[in-house]
């Protein structure tokens, strides 16, 4: 779920001119210099998918409160709806590609986790593994400016040159499939709280439009996660409430309407629980 808050730049997509529904590739550095590097600064929620891959130079990426580093070899995937920040865009350079949400087949998306939340975000490549896919980065990079093939026809070898891409790269990491051996209620159980959890805080309500019972979703939970149901809704309100909390200036009792909370007495001591830090502190601990 994007929602749109100030403080959290949302950053929609906007293909250039003919360049609908196709992946765009360009260099870090160059994809700077066309758009301007105040573009680049603070935080954003992006609403479409970027793979960053990571060639020359050292930084940092921030991404839903964690730091990542990117060196070469760094291969990192920013998803919609994740607040990030990028960091000095100058420090590094590599490949970046761009594509709108449900443009890759569904049987590749089964595989890697494209369209999840919770599907992989992070490689660090060897020697051997950047060898292996600088050719299909370097076909990306030739094939998505020129416009001397027809449209349908580049769309279309770029899609598949993404595809293979994001296979390769679950296979070198051992991620492939990774979902198939997850029971079924679990999987849509966690895209379900994923889409609604600033509505529904009850399991009954999964339960219900999932046509599972709670006691079957809490075995899968249980199996899959280690957690029950409930915990995996808590979960995610708390990251979206820390987001907000952290990123946003909106009051804390808009915060928790937002996320669903009637009442600003609730709201308050339901994050007090689960964080063990009041949202007011919380939020002047993450602004020192």
């Amino acid at each position: 779920m994007n929602v749109g808050h100030p403080g959290i730049e949302r950053v929609g997509y906007a293909p250039p001119e003919g360049k609908a529904g196709e992946v765009e590739a360009h260099r870090v550095s160059e994809m700077v210099a066309r758009v301007g590097a105040e573009e680049f600064v603070g935080l954003q929620r992006l609403e479409f998918h970027a793979l960053v891959v990571v060639t020359h130079g050292s930084e940092r990426h921030m991404v839903d409160f964690a730091d990542h580093e990117l060196v070469p070899g760094s291969v990192l995937w920013l998803r919609p709806g994740q607040v990030q920040g990028w960091g000095d865009t100058k420090a590094f350079d590599g490949h970046v590609l761009i594509w709108p949400a449900g443009l890759v087949d569904p049987a590749v998306d089964r595989l890697v986790g494209v369209e999840s939340a919770y599907g992989p975000r992070e490689w660090h490549l060897g020697e051997a593994a950047r060898a292996e896919l600088e050719p299909l980065l370097a076909m990306l990079d030739r094939l998505s400016p020129d416009e001397s093939l027809p449209r349908e026809l580049r769309s279309a070898t770029l899609a598949h040159l993404l595809e293979t891409l994001l296979l390769r790269l679950a296979g070198l990491a051992g991620t492939a499939g990774s979902t198939d051996s997850l029971p079924e209620p679990f999987v849509a159980f966690r895209e379900m709280v994923e889409r609604e959890h600033a509505r529904w805080h009850d399991v009954r309500e999964y339960a219900d439009a999932l046509g599972w019972s709670a006691r079957t979703l809490a075995r899968a939970t249980a199996r899959a996660a280690g957690v029950t149901p409930k915990r995996m809704i808590d979960d995610r309100i708390l990251l979206e409430t820390r987001r907000l909390l952290a990123h946003t200036d909106q009051p804390v009792h808009r915060v928790g309407s937002a996320l669903g909370f009637d009442d600003p007495s609730n709201f308050t001591a339901w994050f007090t629980h689960r964080a063990g830090v009041r949202p007011s502190k919380f939020r002047a601990r993450m602004r020192r």
